[in-house]
This record gives structure tokens, C-alpha cells and sequence, in this order.
């Protein structure tokens, strides 16, 4: 039982420290690749720009009511064009599926 507690602990700490979000430099990274600015970003989340340029310069984090969208977004735009590893190198973005083949092929 002491496990479960344990498992959930660690995850309220991974949501406080903003551990489902990249760091502040990949998220402006990322929403550069899309063509997107802060402004486009800001009004989708219904922030004021200065809050979307404080997330992505570290000075603040979103809060809960939104950084669920936030995350969202960011894993959405990683699909896309990959995401920055621990070690700085780029991961590239998931390889397309592959078309659906029919029954009998």
C-alpha cells in the first residue's frame, strides 16, 4: 500500500515542478518550429502575452488551469518536430504511421 502512496507522491511532486512541461527554452524552441507567436499562443490559452514570454523564459509557470492545455500544445508541437533531449541533442518526431493495410494483404 505504502507503494501506491509513494507512486502518486511522486507524481504531485513531477506536477509541482512543472515536470510535464519542457524546459523554458524548448518551449519557445517549439513553438518558433510551428511558425506560432506569442501572441497566437497567449489567445488559444487565454493568457496575456507577457505571461506565455514569462513561461517560456522560466520566470513563471502556468498554473494548474492551465497547464494542462500547455502541456498539451507542447507535446502536439514535439510530435511534430521533435523534441530536445537532457543532452541538448534533438530528437526527431515520431516517423509517419504507416498506412493501414486491408484484411488478406
Amino acid at each position: 500500500m505504502s507503494e501506491i502512496f509513494s507512486a502518486v507522491d511522486a507524481l504531485i511532486a513531477k506536477a509541482r515542478d512543472g515536470g510535464d512541461l519542457p524546459q523554458p527554452a524548448e518551449r519557445e524552441r517549439l513553438r518558433k518550429a510551428a511558425g506560432l507567436t506569442q501572441v497566437e499562443v497567449a489567445e488559444a490559452l487565454d493568457v496575456r502575452r507577457e505571461t506565455l514570454a514569462r513561461w517560456e523564459s522560466g520566470k513563471a509557470h502556468p498554473q494548474a488551469s492551465k497547464r494542462g492545455a500547455y502541456a498539451f500544445l507542447l507535446a502536439g508541437l514535439a510530435d511534430i518536430h521533435g523534441t530536445q533531449g537532457p543532452d541538448g541533442w534533438l530528437i526527431p518526431a515520431r516517423a509517419a504511421k504507416p498506412a493501414s493495410t486491408e484484411k488478406g494483404e
